[in-house]
Order: structure tokens, then C-alpha cells, then sequence
């Protein structure tokens, strides 16, 4: 029995000895030196103070581990750990292979442990903030008096531990609000209140009761700086009234707009400031309403200035580019990546006759180019996407909504933005339709010179024998009878050479062998004195209309080539019609050039026919007889007498021959 208490009285003065030598510390020095004087009198290798961290992972932070002056500072994750048991509540103990048992516990290796008693250090709210551990290198018979204690300095341990966390906490929030507030670019502010405002009120009296009541409690230098300050010190104490005047432009409906939003709203005011410079701001600001009482007014302030005027130098550049697209007389469509239609100019609707609306996230490859056309504006499309130097050029047809077909050169880039990353493609055109068919016809006029030649020769050649022919042929004719039976004969050979001779002029207006003998024309008499021989040429299932002009305008041209431009267009729409018809033959003036249209019902042509229909010894029926020079004289001729000729056409539309001669003054 006085053994007993001999000891219970030893250990309360161990206990007595411990708190006085480290009441007079507080935070880490009081960890420190708790460990350090419980180690020695438990003897123990190390005692530690452990505080559990939350986060992504938690953890144990070893705040203070001492033994004879030795200090270790570890932390590592909680799961696995000794210290994970005791984050439930309870003490643990362990007398032996500590590290066999938690091999996950980097404290225990660090320190190399084989005992050790945990003491959970508890809240003043019930939960668990730390631990206190004693620690030994060699196993332990018994553990009681280590916790008991351990117990008896748990309290405080944990009272210290929550002070110090508080104070962490503090101090981390006195960091941000360094970090947030008073080192923001932006202007910070809070408006006080020296009375709180119902929020029921009308707008206007709200108003009145803010600027008579509110005053700047609290900003940062940046705010100070907005005024022409250097602090916040020095702004701080402004009543509302002097911050943001109501006369000022906008100010009002900001507020009415902050009030009707509830006091949460962001608004844009545009003042001008003391030098006359318009200024652009941007305000943020929310309420602290509680029981319907308006208390205090946080809020943010961005000058927005710089940023504006650099928008608007953006939106003056866009516009400026924007009107030069729309101005350019050429074809310009921008694409996505996908070959989306995003924008075409003005001047591509109007050569085209497609609509906004029709080309709109329209896939440019399959809307207007044509099969064969597809594959090489591809391959240029990714093309110009590779390559960041000069455009890729190409040419496609162009399709409008209806068909239309137009030859296009086109240049093809990429646009990045400033990552260098592709955001569109720019497409520029130029319709090269005329110069594609001027192109065609000096070709055409090229062949046509170097047949002309050949054509002349043989025509020159060939005449002189059929001269011969002719003259035998008549002399003999005198010198026979009818009744003779050698006259049909001559009669045939005759009638064969004249139209050997016949293919011979026209193979020599064709070569411009034979001399044209241009003279004054009237077309409309000269067509109706040969309407008979006209109607000759006709099949009698087709029926001939003539919308003739009187007092048509003189050309100057040859009459005979003039008629045989005529007979070889009028033969040509016979030929079409071969189930009959409507051939009309219409002439006008319009002073400067004398137009002669000849048009028909018959089968048309196509595309191709129409492109080669002028060329010499082209012909569209296999089965023809005709030496497929008729369409290329005609042209000869028009081109020779100084005028235009064009031939309208489809597949069952009939053909529509637009013939201009320059009349004469």
C-alpha cells in the first residue's frame, strides 16, 4: 500500500517536473520541448507530435520528434500507418516488430522502431487533430506508464496543436487576402453602411440612402491609384458620393441595374476623366443582404480602357478588311477546314446568283465544283494548308444554282491565328471565262489559218480540173440532142462538176483564196428576196418564220458570202428538225451593229458539240455525207466581215444563232 502511493506520488511529480519546463512555451518550442523532456523521463528512443494534413492525399506531419536533442522532421502519407489507427480515436499499442506490423509506415523505419505507444490528440469539437507517440528501438515489456503519460500531456498537446492550426489558418488568409486584394491589378473595394438599408424600398430611396449613408471601409492600392492616388490609406473614408457622383454618365442606371439584379451585377461605365479622356469601366459588385437589410457593398473595379481602344483598332481593322473583300472585283470565299462554307464577297453573289443563306456552312467542294474538279481543288485546299509561304494556285469551273458554269483561277492560302494554328482557308478568284474563250477561239483561228492554206491549195488546184470538166462537158451538150443517148450522161457529168465547183468556192472563201467584194447590205431585203430559195431548202414539215426589221442599217459586207452564211445556218436547222418544225429568222438594229438571229426547234446539242461546232470538218452525225466545213465558213466569214457570232443551245432546246455585223453610219 505505501509502496503504491510512493509511486503514484513519484509520477506526479515527473508530471509537475514536465509542465513546468514547458509552460513558459507555446507552438513548435512547446512540441519540442514536450517531446524532449517525455522522452527522457520514459525513457523512450524518440516522442513525436504528429498533426494529420488534408488534401488530395492525406497525411501525417511529424512536428517534433526528440530524443536526447535529436530533432527528426517527417511526413508521408496516412494510409497504412500506426498513426491511421489512432486517426479513429483510440490509443495503440505495440510492444514488439512495430514495423513488421505497419510496414507501410515511413516514420517508424526513419526512426527504427520495434515498440511504441499512440495517443490520439482530440479537438475541444470531438474529432481528431494529431498524435503523441512514444517510440522504442527495442521491444517493451509493458507500455502502462508510457500511456498513462502520455494521456496526462494529450490535452494540451491537442489545445496547442488546434492554436496553432487556427493561426496557420489565419495566416494563410492574411496571405491571400495580400494575395487577392492588396496586390490585385484590379481595384478592390467595400462599401460600409452606417445603417442598413431595407431592400424593399423604392429605387430612388435606396439611392438617396446609399450616398447618404455609405462610405469606402476598406480597398486596395490599385483602387487608390484609379483616383490619382498612391495608397488606400489615403482614399479609405470617401463617401460614396465622392467616389462615383451620381451626375456622372451612367452612374445611376448602374445602380438601378445593381438593385433590380438584387445587388449582384457587373455594368459598364464610361466617365471622363479630369484631362477629358473617356474612360471605360468595368464594375462588379455584390450586396451582403441579410433579413431583407442591406449591410455592406463588396465590389471590383477594371479599367478596361487600353483593352477597348485595342477593340476598337481590332473592329476598324476587321472593317477595313472586311470592305476591301466586299469591294475587290474578285471571288472570294473563306473556308473552314472541313471545306465549310464561312463567307463569300459581294461580287462572287452577283457573278454567281447564289445567296448567303444557300452557301452558309455549305461544303464548297460539293456545292459548286464540278466532279472532275473536285479531287485537284483538294489536293491545292491541303496544299496551301502545309505550306505557310506562297499560295497555291488552280483552276476549276465555278457552278451557280442554276447550272451556270464559269472558268475560275483561283489562289488558295491558309489563315492562322496567333498560335500558328489553321483556322480557315482563303480562297481569291478570278473569272478567266472570256479569256478561256478568247483563248479557244485563236486556237480555233490558228487551225482554221493553217487549213485555209491547205484547203486553198487543193480548192486552187482542184477548180482548174473541174473548169476543164465543165467546159468539155457544155461543148458536148451543143453538140447533142436531147433524144441522144449520151445526153443524160453528159448531163450528169455536168451537174457534178458544178458541184465539185460549189464545194471548191467554199473551200476558197474558207482559205480566203477567193477575194470577198464587200458593198453596202441590207440584210432584211436581201433575206426576202431569197425567202423562196429558202423555202426550197425546207422540208415540208417545217414552217418558216421571218421577223424582218424595215429600214434596217446598211453593213458592209459581201452578198454572196452573206448568203451563203445564210443557206449554210438555214441547212443546219433543216438538218435538226428532221420530224419538222419552227425555223424563225429575225433581224434588228440597234445603231451600232445589225443583228441577224436564226433559231429553230430541233434537237439541240450539247456542251461539247456547241464548244467544237465551228471547227473545220466537225460534224455531229457520223452518217453525213457534208465535208464539215459549212459551220467553220460561216464563222470565217462573220469573223472576216468584222463580226461576232454566238450559238445558244441544249439537248431538246432547239440552237439560237446570234449573228452581229457592224452597220454602217
Amino acid at each position: 500500500m505505501a509502496t503504491g502511493q510512493l509511486h503514484r506520488n513519484q509520477e506526479k511529480r515527473r508530471i509537475l517536473q514536465i509542465a513546468h519546463q514547458v509552460s513558459a512555451t507555446i507552438g513548435n518550442d512547446f512540441f519540442r520541448a514536450m517531446a524532449k523532456h517525455l522522452a527522457r523521463e520514459l525513457e523512450a528512443d524518440h516522442v513525436l507530435v504528429g498533426e494529420f494534413c488534408a488534401g488530395r492525399t492525406e497525411r501525417i506531419a511529424i512536428l517534433a520528434s526528440m530524443a536526447g536533442g535529436d530533432s527528426e522532421h517527417i511526413e508521408c502519407p496516412l494510409e497504412g500507418t500506426a498513426s491511421a489507427q489512432i486517426a479513429t480515436g483510440k490509443a495503440v499499442l505495440c510492444r514488439s516488430v512495430a514495423q513488421h506490423r505497419f510496414p507501410a509506415d515511413r516514420a517508424l523505419a526513419t526512426l527504427k522502431a520495434q515498440a511504441f505507444v499512440g495517443i490520439p490528440l482530440m479537438t475541444s469539437a470531438g474529432g481528431v487533430c494529431g498524435v503523441l507517440m512514444a517510440v522504442y528501438r527495442k521491444p517493451a515489456a509493458t507500455l502502462s506508464v508510457a500511456k498513462s503519460l502520455l494521456e496526462v500531456f494529450a490535452p494540451r498537446a491537442a489545445a496547442e496543436l488546434e492554436r496553432k492550426q487556427e493561426n496557420d489558418r489565419l495566416r494563410e488568409s492574411e496571405q491571400r487576402y495580400q494575395a487577392f486584394v492588396m496586390l490585385n491589378a484590379d481595384a478592390m473595394w467595400r462599401i460600409e453602411l452606417e445603417q442598413p438599408i431595407p431592400i424593399d424600398l423604392p429605387e430612388e430611396e435606396q439611392i438617396q440612402q446609399i450616398y447618404r449613408y455609405g462610405y469606402l471601409a476598406e480597398c486596395n492600392d490599385a483602387m487608390a491609384r484609379q483616383y490619382g492616388l498612391e495608397r488606400a490609406s489615403q482614399l479609405t473614408g470617401w463617401r460614396v458620393s465622392e467616389l462615383s457622383p451620381l451626375t456622372t454618365e451612367g452612374v445611376r442606371e448602374a445602380i438601378i441595374q445593381g438593385i433590380r439584379s438584387g445587388y449582384h451585377s457587373t455594368v459598364e461605365l464610361s466617365p471622363v476623366d479630369e484631362e477629358g479622356n473617356r474612360r471605360h469601366i468595368l464594375r462588379t459588385q455584390w450586396g451582403i443582404v441579410e433579413q431583407g437589410m442591406l449591410q455592406r457593398i463588396w465590389g471590383t473595379t477594371r479599367d478596361v480602357t487600353e483593352l477597348k481602344s485595342i477593340e476598337r483598332e481590332l473592329d476598324a481593322s476587321e472593317r477595313q478588311m472586311s470592305d476591301l473583300l466586299e469591294t475587290l472585283n474578285l471571288l472570294v470565299v473563306m473556308m473552314r477546314e472541313d471545306g465549310a462554307i464561312v463567307f463569300c464577297n459581294k461580287h462572287f453573289y452577283q457573278l454567281t446568283g447564289w445567296t448567303a443563306a444557300e452557301t452558309k456552312d455549305r461544303i464548297w467542294f460539293e456545292l459548286m465544283l464540278l466532279p472532275e474538279d473536285r479531287k485537284l481543288a483538294r489536293a491545292a485546299f491541303q496544299a496551301a494548308n502545309l505550306q505557310t509561304g506562297a499560295p497555291t494556285h488552280y483552276e476549276s469551273a465555278l457552278l451557280g444554282p442554276k447550272g451556270e458554269c464559269w472558268r475560275v483561277a483561283w489562289d488558295s492560302t491558309c489563315v492562322r491565328d496567333a498560335e500558328q494554328k489553321i483556322v480557315m482557308s482563303a480562297n481569291v478568284g478570278r473569272d478567266i471565262s472570256e479569256f478561256k474563250m478568247l483563248e479557244a477561239q485563236f486556237r480555233q483561228a490558228q487551225e482554221l489559218e493553217s487549213l485555209g492554206r491547205l484547203a486553198g491549195g487543193v480548192a486552187h488546184d482542184f477548180n482548174n480540173l473541174l473548169t476543164v470538166i465543165t467546159g468539155y462537158s457544155s461543148v458536148l451538150l451543143e453538140k447533142k440532142s436531147p433524144d441522144d443517148p449520151a445526153y443524160p450522161v453528159l448531163c450528169e457529168i455536168r451537174r457534178t462538176a458544178e458541184k465539185g465547183a460549189s464545194l471548191t468556192r467554199s473551200l476558197l472563201a474558207f482559205s480566203r483564196r477567193q477575194a470577198p467584194r464587200p458593198e453596202p447590205v441590207d440584210l432584211t431585203a436581201l433575206i426576202a428576196v431569197d425567202e423562196p430559195l429558202l423555202l426550197r431548202l425546207l422540208n415540208e414539215n417545217i414552217h418558216l418564220v421571218t421577223n424582218l426589221q424595215p429600214s434596217l442599217n446598211f453593213v458592209q459586207a459581201d452578198p454572196g458570202q452573206i448568203r451563203q452564211v445564210l443557206f449554210n445556218l438555214v441547212v443546219n436547222a433543216r438538218d435538226a428538225m428532221p420530224h419538222g418544225g419552227i425555223l424563225t429568222i429575225a433581224t434588228s438594229s440597234d445603231g451600232s451593229n445589225v443583228q441577224l438571229v436564226i433559231s429553230d426547234t430541233g434537237v439541240g446539242m450539247t456542251e461539247d458539240v456547241r464548244r467544237h461546232l465551228f471547227r473545220p470538218f466537225f460534224r455531229t452525225d457520223e452518217e453525213c455525207t457534208a465535208a464539215g466545213l459549212g459551220m467553220a465558213t460561216t464563222y470565217r466569214i462573220i469573223r472576216q466581215n468584222g463580226g461576232q457570232i454566238e450559238v445558244d443551245s441544249s439537248p431538246g432546246g432547239g440552237a439560237r444563232f446570234r449573228i452581229q455585223l457592224p452597220a454602217l453610219p
